[in-house]
């Protein structure tokens, strides 16, 4: 079901006829030699998350959240006996609980280092990754033979693509017909916070934020943030035979301390506008910070945690 990226023949790992050996990294299959980032030239524009992999998700790499538990059952369900494929999977918020599910499960992404943190993710929470196909792939070029899979999530992807048009076009074209492509939103109309709980938390990661750029452009170092607009529904619905939404009702409260969200991921660069920031630099500014922060706000102040409201989630199926 795979395309070999010598011949672009379908293929069955890890051999293609054409004599072509896949391979294989610390169990992640090479299916494409793309580099993990483009950020200039006439091409088509992306960003990965391999610099930034290790931070990106805080502590969350040691649990499973609520949310996307309650996300993958229903992912699970969509899919049946047939195959998944976790588009951009990241750290694997989705691919780990659909694989409790039983779930066969195709993991992509453009990076190594956020595959290796899903397998890091599945050792510490003890589950098994018999189900899962864990691939380097390009989202732009998915080396995925056409009518292949049942269900497809590209969480959080689309904004990090200049051209996410390829990409949903190349959805389509491994999706079987019938088979459906998930899209996750908060449901509107639930607060998720409330100001005055979190007025401490606010002040902190914006004054934190603000001065580490102010220090930074002292030396001629800016923000650079690599997004670009997308009208995912007029793109959704002249591109698919059908739309269905279903809502996934989730309620009450959660905290998330600045040690173990936040933090690690500002710290560690783990946010896409410092993926330029050169390593020494941040490293001394950091230090700068942390040690004025704790004088200002006290040692503790990274206990100090945001307080949310779940927001119910909006998922949006469209089928091929």
């Amino acid at each position: 079901m795979f395309i070999c990226p010598k011949c672009r023949n379908s293929m069955t790992l890890p051999n293609c006829s054409c004599g072509y050996a896949v391979p294989n990294f610390d169990g992640i299959w090479q299916l494409s030699d793309a580099p993990d980032a483009v950020k200039s030239g006439d091409d088509d524009l992306y960003i990965g998350y391999e610099e930034i992999g290790e931070a990106y998700s805080g502590n969350r790499k040691y649990i499973i959240e609520e949310t996307d538990g309650l996300v993958a059952w229903e992912i699970s369900e969509l899919t049946g006996k047939g195959v998944f494929l976790d588009l951009a999977c990241g750290d694997g918020c989705l691919t780990l609980p659909c694989a409790q599910n039983g779930t066969k499960i195709i993991a992509g992404d453009i990076s190594n280092k956020m595959l290796g943190i899903l397998k890091v993710r599945a050792h510490n929470l003890n589950i098994s990754l018999d189900n899962v196909t864990l691939c380097r792939i390009n989202a732009l070029n998915i080396p995925i033979a056409d009518e292949s899979v049942d269900t497809v999530v590209a969480n959080s992807v689309l904004h990090l693509i200049s051209n996410p048009q390829k990409v949903l076009d190349e959805i389509h074209r491994v999706l079987k017909t019938g088979g459906a492509f998930v899209c996750l939103d908060d449901a509107p109309g639930e607060q998720n916070s409330d100001s005055d709980d979190n007025f401490l938390y606010y002040e902190i990661v914006n004054n934190l934020y603000n001065k580490y750029w102010e220090l930074l452009e002292r030396q001629g170092i800016y923000p650079k943030k690599y997004s670009w607009k997308f009208d995912r529904e007029d793109a959704c619905s002249r591109l698919f035979a059908s739309r269905e939404t279903r809502v996934i009702r989730h309620r009450g409260r959660y905290e998330t301390k600045l040690s173990d969200g936040f933090l690690p991921r500002f710290l560690g660069r783990g946010f896409s506008d410092q993926t330029d920031v050169p390593k020494e630099a941040h490293e001394v500014v950091t230090e700068l910070l942390m040690k004025d922060f704790r004088g200002r706000y006290g040692e503790d102040f990274d206990s100090v945690a945001y307080i949310g409201r779940y927001s119910d989630i909006l998922m949006t199926v469209y089928r091929k």
